[in-house]
């Protein structure tokens, strides 16, 4: 047997079916960063924030697997695989730790992109 394979078949793994997904990437990112002086103490503070688009955040205890069952609200290093379902695809922003994940459509302009997504626990 393949040991990628057999590594894969050893972990849990889920398989969600027809995510909608409507989170767009957004179109730019600031990161601003502010010095304020007040007597003799300097005080810095640092911002963040994205301009335009609109993330969607993915818990992963909120989705159902293709069996009914919920899954479960932490994944140890998740590995998140997007099948697309039509023309229109999707790709994954990040994996937010433990606890889910962010993702976007390719396409902001058109509408919400249907996707199967299979997720796998790569372990410690």
């Amino acid at each position: 047997m393949n040991t990628t394979l057999a590594y894969l078949r050893g972990r849990r793994a889920w398989l969600v079916e027809n995510l909608a997904v409507w989170g767009a990437d957004c179109e730019a990112r600031f990161d601003l960063a502010v010095a304020e002086t007040v007597g003799s103490d300097t005080r810095l503070g640092f911002w963040s924030f994205s301009f335009g688009g609109r993330q969607q955040e993915v818990i992963f205890s909120s989705l159902t697997d293709s069996r009914g069952n919920n899954l479960p609200a932490l994944i140890q290093k998740a590995a998140v695989v997007i099948i697309p379902r039509s023309s229109q695809g999707a790709f994954i922003l990040a994996v937010n730790g433990q606890t889910g994940f962010s993702i976007a459509r390719t396409d902001p302009d058109a509408a919400p992109a249907r996707v199967d997504l299979l997720i796998f626990e790569t372990g410690t």
